[in-house]
């Protein structure tokens, strides 16, 4: 059984790593709202269907970076693993 790890990551952090990594999280205004649209390099969006207020914008902001940077650490350490 393997071990799991849990990855904290301040939002300094988590941006640096997805800024590095070429992936960009900003809000788009849909009407009143705005959905979070996250830019993953090379002309590739990913546009999330959920709508959230003016005063939701940086705390989704904040979430979505945090779960990229997490995903692009987890990748990181499968191909690290998977060359030893």
């Amino acid at each position: 059984m393997g071990i799991v790890k849990e990855i904290q990551l301040d939002i300094n952090k988590a941006m640096s790593i997805c800024i590095r990594n070429g992936v960009k999280v900003y809000p788009v205004p849909v009407g009143r709202m705005f959905a979070i649209e996250v830019d993953k390099g090379a002309g590739v969006f990913k546009r999330y269907e959920t709508l959230v207020s003016s005063k939701e914008v940086a705390a989704s902001q904040r979430k979505t970076y945090i779960a990229w940077a997490k995903q692009i650490l987890k990748q990181k350490e499968d191909a690290n693993n998977t060359k030893t």
